[in-house]
């Protein structure tokens, strides 16, 4: 019965577990890989307003950052004149949060830095961190579909990549072992 009413329409709660959903639940990240390798994953593509995504998206963050007890410092650099996008606001803030989410379970101490910029005919989104990084030779496999118990990147980067897909965007990263990584990906305006 609770989980008819989870999913009425216009409920609140259903925004919280939107949100919180790639965080919390590994069970959301199998199901979404099973729409992922299936092709029946399908986007509610609406106007977006960037900032607003954003300020949903950070205040998760703020939260998650709180449980480091100040050694990790969360840093915004986000431009002031975004335009709007055609996009799924709820798959882009999962994207974004398991990003987010991912720096965080690699970062002890330093800065995880969310980075938006409007770069040609897209909108750049980096998520950097001052982390363990990822060594040359377990580079490749950063977008494997499947878990990975000794990098534990899990499904994650494989539905954010696909997410990204769906919006014809590009994902990719950069990293150094010891250093930290960057995750980057453009949503098309």
């Amino acid at each position: 019965e609770l989980e008819g009413y989870l999913d009425e329409k216009d409920n609140p709660i259903e925004n919280v577990k939107a949100a919180l959903a790639p965080l919390v639940s590994q069970l959301s990240d199998f199901q979404d890989y099973a729409e992922t390798v299936t092709g029946r994953m399908e986007l509610n593509l609406e106007e977006v307003d960037v900032h607003a995504l954003l300020d949903g998206v950070m205040t998760i963050a703020d939260q998650l950052i709180e449980q480091k007890d100040g050694s990790v410092v969360l840093e915004e650099e986000i431009e002031e004149d975004l335009p709007t996008i055609e996009a799924d606001a709820t798959r882009l803030s999962q994207a974004l949060l398991n990003l987010i989410h991912n720096a965080f379970k690699f970062t002890d101490k330093g800065f995880i830095t969310v980075r938006v910029a409007l770069e040609r005919e897209n909108i750049l989104f980096e998520v950097r961190d001052t982390g363990i990084g990822i060594s040359a030779e377990d580079q490749e496999l950063v977008f494997e579909d499947k878990e990975d118990p000794r990098l534990g990147f899990g499904l994650g980067l494989k539905i954010v990549e696909h997410i990204i897909d769906l919006h014809d965007g590009e994902t990719w990263f950069e990293s150094e072992a010891g250093v930290g990584s960057s995750f980057f990906f453009t949503i098309p305006v």
